[in-house]
């Protein structure tokens, strides 16, 4: 659950107080003291870190780096769980996983608030702020106490762990009950007849996808067609699940094509070479097809087995999964949604029978299908509401524009119990990526640049190897899409991670907000009513809501001195929000390129936590940016892009100061020639916004790591540059 991602956090956290060039480690509380003291007390400083290292007093660094050491350890436990059956019923292993959560939270809220003070004064000195004295001796105690109880959670957890109780399996006439075909199959017609032509040439076939998509309805299909029917003289259905031993499927397989044995069978305690035995004798000559329905484990044993006992040979599978499970070197398909025809005629068909909408509900129901993003069961599901309510125009045109609309609220709620299984189960580092992601806008493609400088400034998500931070989120975002089936790709391109455009499905983010909030992780905001106690990040996709001061006193009160991340996703707001007033502290991301700043409040100037900053502003940026030395992105967009005739914009001569920075879009403003030699951006790889002026060699060579360049060339009427090729400079770099 939240805890590994909350262990990822504290470590970078860490990371980040003792590797930064900014931060000067004390074994004193810093003393901010007159211009014309500090010399005397700098050199003091280094005299009594000398004598430290002379007497090998332990200094600061080594404080934090048990509970470094506790964590990287308590993690890898953590990740064991992936390795468990999911079979196992977790809700206490959650539950210890939820008081690690806590505990490491509360541990890096109070590094975080005891190194910020410190800081803060520094800032309003008036020496050169080009490194701060940060003291953690004080905090020994602290770091002790939480390697202690780190220890005894770490203990509690793996018992909870090793006796997770087993999930009750189901009776043999349950898993066999084929339930029956009760309407057509919409849409998926190239499908079938993919799938049924491969069972009748004697290959197996796989047929995978997300929950709720059809796959079911897919395989019975198949199962009751005329032609399967007469190929195969054995057919056996077999609802798998988490829970089920081969035993239990041979004897699924058994009471279906030897009819004789069913009771016994149900009640018997056969073993399993006597189960084969008797199949053997069974299919002796025969063809039979075996529907394997909702396949859990990727290494099924009823297969193997009986290839191993030389019964197979004429024995095919159909196989479900919402997992990417299937057999190697054999057919299979990825079930596609529904597109808007065949969800309208679905949804038609559910609520009105064969002849499907009348006249005065069909364009209704046509963009009420459509808000269903093509997912069957979601289809299905809104039908049954729409079935027992009112079917009026009226009444359906409030099903469709009101915003929190509760068919579809109770449509997202009864679905939930099919679809969050597959979120419970997923490796321990997909699931914190999987739940920010659902905090995007519904409907909407994912933005993957932002998402990228998103996650990387917020620190919950980190590679464990060498790997670089991109390759292993595009990683992770591609095993979410190709097995897990939890993303939608919308690109349609056969080239990979070529312009790739993914979302989250509504129903899906629906899971995600509502298991996001209740971990404290992350909350999407949806009215003035919300409660916020204790949110981590907050995120809305209607900006104005912060505008409302029942929001702002609420965050405020109950989160604002621990949120670290706040996401304005929604459309153009073309006035400025109170974000000073909210009393932010430890935020680390600022999302706001879609609202307007008429100026930076100096508040922002003092959220030293910063590693991304976009907003929308017109001015010029203050030489104070140079504060958020912990700055890796920082996008600054234009309301309109209005130049005076030679005028030029530049940023702060003092952004030469922000070592941390790699990603820069500065949109018509330019970086000035810094005034010192030493001067250089080495992080910095992508800029973006600038002109020709941003491209001399005085510039270019500052920053030598530099992979991207967006340059905006202004087309006018005059031209007052006699020089003829003011990009000649960019000859100079070797890495773009």
């Amino acid at each position: 659950m939240a805890a590994y991602g909350a262990a990822d956090s504290l470590k970078n956290t860490i990371e980040r107080i003792l590797q930064s060039s900014r931060i000067s480690l004390v074994s004193h509380s810093p003393q901010i003291l007159p211009s014309a003291d500090y010399g005397a007390v700098t050199f003091l400083k280094n005299t009594i870190h000398c004598i430290l290292q002379l007497f090998c007093i332990s200094p600061s660094p080594q404080i934090l780096l048990p509970a470094y050491d506790e964590v990287d350890r308590l993690q890898n436990v953590l990740l064991k769980l992936d390795d468990t059956s999911c079979s196992k019923i977790r809700t206490k292993v959650n539950a210890a996983d939820e008081l690690i959560k806590e505990a490491i939270w509360e541990f890096e809220d109070l590094l975080e608030s005891h190194v910020l003070p410190q800081i803060l004064p520094q800032l309003d000195s008036e020496r050169d702020n080009l490194s701060f004295s940060v003291e953690l001796q004080s905090l020994q105690l602290h770091v002790d106490c939480f390697v202690e109880k780190m220890k005894k959670m770490e203990e509690e957890y793996t018992y909870e762990m090793e006796n997770m109780p087993e999930e009750e399996g189901e009776p043999i006439s349950s898993r066999i009950d084929f339930g029956g075909i009760n309407s057509k199959m919409v849409g998926l017609s190239h499908e079938f007849r993919k799938a049924r032509d491969d069972l009748l040439e004697d290959k197996n076939y796989s047929i995978i996808g997300m929950a709720g998509v059809g796959k079911t309805t897919l395989a019975k299909h198949i199962f009751e067609d005329p032609s399967i029917r007469s190929h195969f003289e054995f057919r056996a259905w077999v609802r798998v699940g988490r829970k089920c031993e081969s035993n239990e499927l041979l004897r699924c397989v058994l009471a279906q094509v030897d009819p004789n044995a069913y009771q016994m069978l149900i009640q018997g305690d056969d073993d399993e070479e006597e189960l084969v035995g008797r199949l053997k004798e069974t299919l002796k000559h025969k063809k039979c097809l075996i529907v394997l329905d909702d396949v859990w484990k990727a290494t099924h044993c009823l297969t193997s087995c009986l290839r191993e006992k030389k019964i197979g040979r004429r024995i095919r599978f159909l196989l479900t999964s919402r997992d990417n499970i299937k057999f190697s070197q054999h057919g299979y398909e990825r079930v596609r949604l529904l597109n808007e025809e065949e969800s309208k005629e679905l949804l038609g068909e559910k609520v009105f029978g064969e002849e499907g909408f009348p006249p005065q509900l069909e364009k209704l129901g046509e963009k009420i299908a459509k808000k269903c993003e093509g997912l069957p069961l979601m289809i299905i599901t809104v039908a049954e509401l729409l079935s027992k309510a009112d079917k009026t125009p009226e009444y359906w045109t409030e099903v469709l524009v009101k915003q929190h609309s509760p068919v579809f609220l109770d449509a997202y709620n009864q679905i939930s119990e099919v679809l969050y299984p597959s979120y419970d189960y997923l490796p321990q580092y997909l699931k914190m990526l999987f739940l920010y992601m659902g905090a995007y806008c519904p409907y909407m493609d994912i933005d993957l640049t932002t998402l990228n400088a998103t996650l990387s400034a917020d620190m919950f998500l980190q590679p464990s190897g060498e790997e670089s931070f991109e390759y292993f989120w595009q990683t992770c975002l591609s095993k979410l899409y190709m097995w897990y089936h939890l993303v939608l790709d919308t690109s349609h391109d056969d080239y990979y991670w070529s312009k790739l455009k993914y979302r989250v499905h509504s129903c899906w983010q629906h899971v995600c907000r509502e298991e996001a909030s209740r971990v404290k992780f992350l909350h999407v905001l949806q009215s003035c009513d919300d409660v916020i106690k204790d949110q981590r990040r907050l995120c809305a996709h209607w900006n104005s809501l912060f505008c409302f001061k029942q929001v702002c006193d609420s965050i405020k009160s109950d989160c604002a001195s621990i949120v670290r991340s706040l996401l304005c996703y929604g459309p153009y707001h073309p006035y400025p929000l109170p974000i000073h007033a909210m009393g932010f502290k430890l935020l680390k991301v600022l999302h706001a390129i879609n609202v307007r700043f008429y100026h930076i409040p100096t508040e922002i100037f003092k959220l030293v936590c910063l590693r991304y900053l976009a907003i929308t502003y017109n001015g010029d940026l203050p030489a104070s940016i140079s504060n958020l030395f912990h700055l890796q992105f920082l996008i600054i967009g234009r309301h309109m892009n209005i130049k005076k005739r030679g005028v030029q914009s530049f940023v702060p001569v003092q952004i030469w100061n922000m070592q941390e920075l790699q990603h820069l879009n500065l949109l018509g403003r330019d970086l000035p020639t810094p005034n010192s030699n030493d001067a250089t951006l080495n992080k910095l790889t992508t800029l973006f916004g600038v002109s020709a002026n941003s491209c001399t060699r005085e510039v270019l060579k500052r920053i030598p790591n530099l992979k991207s360049l967006g340059i905006e060339v202004e087309l006018k009427p005059y031209d007052d540059d006699e020089e003829t090729n003011p990009l000649s400079s960019l000859s100079y770099i070797s890495k773009l």
